[in-house]
């Protein structure tokens, strides 16, 4: 490579860069609307929060305990199904329980998504409590946040951190 097409790529790249393109001065899409956020208060049982998200049973304790049962067939961790997911201690990532917990939460709980916004999109439900975070949104994904952790699940795959 010659001296002259290292410094003419160089110059190029930086002169992009700094003048920007079209894709970078068009403006990012925002929803009108966005995810429902829903009251604990409404979902509260004891001093548990209970619902449902997508094909998932959850619960979310007072001390930042978050799990969530799964639906078989919905979540796989290394190709192993799983049927359960929880964060329960700060110094463990996100982990499958494999029940030897009981179960996390409770059939038949209300739903955090609220369904179609009036624009016709599912924009899904967000919910706090005791310090975690849980969503639900499309493609039956639920994604849940606390002490430091996060897990998701869904039809697009599982992650645990």
């Amino acid at each position: 490579m010659n001296i002259r097409a290292l410094i003419g790529g160089s110059v190029a790249a930086v002169a992009i860069s700094m003048a920007g393109g079209a894709v970078a001065d068009a403006q990012p899409f925002v929803a009108a609307n966005g995810p429902t956020v829903q009251n604990p208060a409404d979902y509260l049982v004891g001093d548990t929060v209970y619902f449902s998200a997508g094909y998932a049973n959850c619960s979310m304790h007072a001390n930042g305990d978050v799990g969530c049962d799964i639906s078989p067939g919905v979540a796989t961790l290394f190709g192993i199904p799983i049927d359960n997911v929880a964060i329960d201690l700060p110094f463990l990532p996100a982990h499958p329980t494999f029940g030897l917990t009981g179960p996390l939460g409770r059939a038949g709980s209300r739903s955090i998504d609220s369904g179609p916004a009036s624009d016709g999109y599912d924009y899904g439900g967000v919910i706090n409590y005791g310090g975690a975070t849980c969503s639900a949104g499309g493609r039956g994904a639920v994604q849940c946040s606390s002490k430091g952790h996060t897990f998701n699940f869904g039809w697009s795959g599982t992650n645990l951190s």
